[in-house]
C-alpha cells in the first residue's frame, strides 16, 4: 500500500485517493478485529487522511471516539489497534476522547479545531459519529467569527514564516505560500464560513503539488514535502516527463498551481473577512483616480461597467502607486477584459500606464498580478518563455518571471539612494531602462545565450508598445549587455586598459553607461545577497568610475593608486606603516583596486616577511558568512603554484567558491581562496597538506590522478574554453566555463603550468554547478602569447 505510485500532474491526487480508500479498508478490517467491538467507539479519520488523501509516508491521523469517553475502550485492544500500524511502517497520529471531549479539546486547540473540520467515519458506531458532528457543527456556528479570525491570523503568521511556492527555486509543497496546507486552510475557512466559493476551483492545482510530492516520496523513499533542487529531475521522470527540459517542466506547473492556489486563498480571505468578520471600517471618502478609476473607502474601483485593457492598465497603475487594495468586482472585470482582448500594437495610453506600473512603490505586486489575470499573453505574449521557469544556479531565489518583477522594485528602491539617485538624474527619463529591466532575462529558456536572444525579443516587445526606433535600440542594447559591468568588473583585470576601451565601446556613452549600472544594481540584489554584496558593488563602482573617466577625458585611466591604498591600509592597520606601499607596488594593479582594505591587511603582512623556497604562508579563517571561509596561500612563485593549493584543496574535498591569484614582481605567489567552511579536522589537514605540498613531501598530481579515478562519473567533462588575445594589453586571457568537476581547477592551473605559463592574474568563480575562470597568462619571458 506504502508503494508510491507516480502518476503524470493531469492525473492530479488520484494516487493519493486510492491509497486513502486502501488504508480505509484496511483499517476497517483491522478496527473491526479489534477497538471496533466496542459498541460505542467510532474511528474516525481527521486532518489530510480525513480528506481522503494519503501520501507514501504521510500520517494517518485518527480520532477514536468512544460514547462514555476511555472507559468505554479496552486499553489492550487500542494498543493493538495502533501497534499494528506502527508495526507495518506507518506514523499515526490518534487520540482517544468523547464526542464532548473532543469539541472541547478543539475549542482550545486550533491545530485540533482544524483537523476535526474534515472528518470521514472508518469503522464503529455511526451514532457515535453523528453525535460528535452535531456537537462540532454547533460549536463551529457558534463560534464562526473567532474561529475565522483565529484561523485567518494564524495562516497570515506562516506566510510571514515560509518562501512562496509559485515562485521559489525549491518549495516546500505543503508548508509554503501557495502549498497545500494553504488548499487545506482555505477549506477550512469556507467550512467554517459555510460558503465553498472559492476553493472548489482548485482540485486541478491541488492534484498537480499531490502529484509532485508522490514522485518526491517515490524518490526519497521518506517523508518530506521539500522539493529540493537536485532531487527535480528524478522526481520528474517518475511523473512521465521525460524531455531534456523534464525538471522544468515540471516546476512549471508546480508555480503554475501554486500561485493559482496563493491568489486564490488571498481573495477568499478578503472575501470572508468582508462578509463574516465586516472587513476595515468604511471611510465614506471616494476620489477620482482618472476619468475610469476611484478610490472609494480605500479600494479601488472602476467608473462604469466598461472595461477594457487602458482602463485595467490606468487601475493597475493607480494599485502600483497608491498600494490601496483592488475591489474584487474590479478583479473580475480586468479579468474578463484581458480574456476578451488579444495581442497587438500598444495604445499611447496603454503605454503610459503600463509605465507608472512599472515605476511605482508597489509596482512587483501590480505586475504579479497581471500574472494572475492572464494580462501578460496579452500585452507581452512572449511572457510565457519564462512564466514560472526555475534558474538553474544556487545564487537566484525566485523563477526567472519572479525575478524580473522584483529586478523592477529593487530599481525603485536603490533611486533613493544618493549615488543611484545621481546617476538616474543625469539619466533624465527612465522609462526604456525600466523596460530593460524588466525584459533583460525573457530571452532564457532555449540553451542560448540570453543577453543576445532576449535583446532581439524585447526590441519586438517596445515597437509593438509604440516606442520611437532610438527608444528601441536603447531598450535591446540594456537587454544585450544587462551583464556587461558585474561581468567584466568580476572577470577582468580593471588597470588593463583593453579591458576599459571594450567597455567603453560598447556603452557608447555616459548615459548608457549609467543605465547599465543601475540595471546591475537591481539585477544584482534582485538575485539575492549572493550575487550582490558590497565587494562585488565596490568592483563595479571602480569599473564605472574608470569607464566615465575615459568618456570625459577621452584617455583610459591608468592610475594604480598604490599611494592612497598604502595611507588607507596603514590608518587600518599600524603595523605596517612604512612597509605597505613597497609591497603593494610590486602586486598587478588589479589587486589595489580589488582587494578590501581588511583582507588586504592580513595579506600585505604575510607577503612583507617574506617566504624562502620551500616554505609557506597560510592561514584558513571563517568569513562574515560563516558558511564560507578565506584560505590564503603566500610562497615563492613557481610554476603551478595555483595548482598545488587547488590539487590540495580537491583533494580534501573542499569546494571552491571564487578565488584570486597574484605574482608580485618579488617573487612570490599570494592565492585567496573562498571555501565552503570545512569542519576543524578538515580544516587542519588542509593546511598540513599545504606545507607538504610546497615542502616536496606530498605528490598532490599522483593523489589527484587516484581521487579523480574514484570519483569520475565516467562521463569526459567539455568545458568551454576560450583564448582572448585582445582582452589584455599585456596578458593572454584564457577563459574556462563548464561543469564544477572534482579537480577541474587543479587540472586546469596544472595543464598551464606544463606549459610553461605563468599565471600573472587568477579569477576563479564557482556558480552553484558551473564555474567560470579567468586567467591572465604570460610565456615564461613574460610576453603575451604569440
Amino acid at each position: 500500500m506504502r508503494v508510491a505510485r507516480p502518476a503524470p500532474p493531469s492525473q492530479g491526487g488520484s494516487a493519493a485517493l486510492q491509497r486513502a480508500a486502501d488504508m480505509d479498508r484496511a483499517l476497517l478490517a483491522l478496527a473491526q478485529d479489534t477497538i471496533a467491538v466496542h459498541e460505542s467507539v467510532a474511528v474516525v479519520a481527521v486532518g489530510g487522511y480525513g480528506r481522503g488523501h494519503l501520501s507514501p509516508y504521510s500520517d494517518i491521523d485518527l480520532l477514536v471516539l468512544a460514547a462514555g469517553g476511555d472507559t468505554d475502550v479496552d486499553r489492550q485492544r487500542l494498543r493493538a489497534f495502533t501497534y499494528a500500524l506502527w508495526d507495518a511502517g506507518w506514523q499515526v497520529g490518534h487520540a482517544l476522547r468523547s464526542p464532548s471531549q473532543a469539541v472541547d479539546f478543539a475549542s482550545r486547540d486550533l491545530p485540533a479545531a482544524t483537523s476535526i473540520l474534515t472528518t470521514r467515519l472508518i469503522a464503529g458506531n455511526a451514532d457515535v459519529f453523528d453525535d460528535f458532528c452535531a456537537r462540532r457543527d454547533r460549536w463551529q456556528t457558534r463560534k464562526k467569527r473567532s474561529l475565522l479570525r483565529r484561523l485567518m491570523d494564524a495562516t497570515r503568521h506562516r506566510h510571514r514564516e515560509a518562501e512562496r511556492a509559485g515562485w521559489a527555486l525549491a518549495p516546500d509543497l505543503k508548508e509554503d505560500v501557495g502549498g497545500l496546507r494553504d488548499v487545506h486552510a482555505l477549506g477550512w475557512m469556507e467550512a467554517i464560513a459555510g460558503s465553498p466559493d472559492f476553493g472548489s476551483g482548485l482540485e486541478q492545482q491541488s492534484g498537480v503539488l499531490l502529484a509532485a510530492r508522490e514522485g518526491l516520496h517515490a524518490t526519497l523513499r521518506r517523508k518530506s514535502d521539500k522539493l529540493h533542487f537536485e532531487l527535480q529531475p528524478e522526481v520528474a521522470r517518475r511523473l512521465g516527463f521525460v524531455s531534456d527540459g523534464a525538471a522544468d517542466a515540471m516546476m512549471t506547473g508546480v508555480h503554475a498551481a501554486a500561485r493559482d492556489i496563493e491568489f486564490t486563498l488571498t481573495l477568499a480571505m478578503e472575501d470572508l473577512s468582508r462578509k463574516i468578520l465586516g472587513g476595515p471600517r468604511r471611510s465614506g471618502r471616494s476620489a477620482v483616480i482618472t476619468s475610469r478609476v476611484r478610490l472609494e473607502d480605500s479600494t479601488l474601483r472602476f467608473v462604469g461597467e466598461d472595461v477594457d485593457v487602458t482602463s485595467s492598465l490606468e487601475l493597475l497603475a493607480a494599485h502600483a502607486t497608491t498600494g490601496h487594495r483592488i475591489s474584487l468586482d474590479a478583479l473580475n472585470k480586468m479579468t474578463l477584459a484581458f480574456e476578451g482582448a488579444k495581442p497587438g500594437v500598444w495604445t499611447e495610453d496603454q503605454r503610459s500606464a503600463f509605465f507608472e506600473v512599472l515605476r511605482g512603490r508597489h509596482g512587483p505586486a501590480a505586475l504579479e498580478l497581471l500574472e494572475h489575470l492572464r494580462g501578460w499573453d496579452v500585452l507581452v505574449p512572449e511572457w510565457s518563455r519564462i512564466r514560472g521557469r526555475p534558474q538553474h544556479d544556487p545564487y537566484h531565489r525566485y523563477t526567472v518571471d519572479g525575478h524580473s518583477f522584483v529586478a523592477v522594485g529593487e530599481l525603485t528602491a536603490c533611486l533613493d539612494e544618493p549615488v543611484p539617485s545621481n546617476h538616474a538624474h543625469v539619466i533624465g527619463d527612465l522609462s526604456t531602462l525600466y523596460l530593460g529591466t524588466l525584459l533583460h532575462d525573457l530571452g532564457k529558456g532555449n540553451g542560448r545565450d540570453h543577453s543576445v536572444e532576449g535583446a532581439s525579443i524585447a526590441a519586438e516587445v517596445a515597437r509593438r508598445m509604440g516606442m520611437n526606433e532610438v527608444e528601441i535600440q536603447e531598450v535591446a542594447e540594456l537587454v544585450r549587455y544587462h551583464l556587461l559591468l558585474p561581468d567584466t568588473a568580476t572577470r577582468r583585470d580593471l588597470d588593463d586598459g583593453s579591458v576599459i576601451k571594450a567597455v567603453v565601446a560598447k556603452t557608447g556613452d555616459g548615459r548608457r553607461l549609467r543605465q547599465l549600472l543601475l540595471l546591475a544594481i537591481a539585477d544584482g540584489r534582485a538575485t539575492g545577497p549572493h550575487a550582490w554584496n558590497e565587494w562585488k558593488a565596490s568592483l563595479v563602482a571602480n569599473l564605472v568610475n574608470r569607464v566615465l573617466e575615459a568618456f570625459e577625458t577621452g584617455e583610459v585611466p591608468l592610475d594604480r593608486g598604490v599611494a592612497e591604498a598604502a595611507r588607507r591600509l596603514e590608518a587600518f592597520e599600524p603595523a605596517l606603516a612604512g612597509r605597505s606601499q613597497r609591497v603593494l607596488a610590486s602586486l598587478p594593479p588589479s589587486y589595489v583596486t580589488s582587494t578590501p582594505v581588511a583582507d588586504m591587511a592580513d595579506e600585505i603582512r604575510l607577503l612583507a616577511t617574506g617566504v624562502q623556497p620551500g616554505n609557506i604562508h597560510s592561514r584558513l579563517a571563517v568569513g562574515s558568512d560563516p558558511e564560507q571561509s578565506i584560505l590564503t596561500v603566500c610562497v615563492a612563485d613557481r610554476p603551478g603554484t595555483l595548482a598545488r593549493v587547488a590539487g590540495v584543496l580537491a583533494l580534501n574535498r573542499i569546494d571552491v567558491l571564487a578565488a584570486n591569484a597574484y605574482t608580485t614582481t618579488d617573487g612570490l605567489a599570494l592565492t585567496r581562496v573562498t571555501v565552503t567552511t570545512p569542519n576543524t579536522t578538515a580544516a587542519e589537514r588542509c593546511l598540513g597538506d599545504l606545507e607538504a605540498a610546497f615542502s616536496g613531501h606530498l605528490a598532490v598530481d599522483a593523489r589527484m590522478r587516484s581521487k579523480v579515478s574514484d570519483y569520475s562519473s565516467g562521463i569526459g567533462v567539455q568545458p568551454d574554453i576560450r583564448i582572448l588575445h585582445d582582452a589584455s594589453m599585456a596578458s593572454t586571457v584564457v577563459e574556462v566555463r563548464g561543469p564544477n568537476e572534482l579537480g577541474l581547477l587543479y587540472a586546469l592551473t596544472a595543464g598551464l603550468a606544463d606549459l610553461d605559463l605563468d599565471i600573472h592574474v587568477a579569477k576563479i568563480d564557482t556558480l552553484g554547478d558551473r564555474v567560470v575562470d579567468v586567467f591572465y597568462v604570460r610565456s615564461q619571458w613574460g610576453s603575451k602569447l604569440s
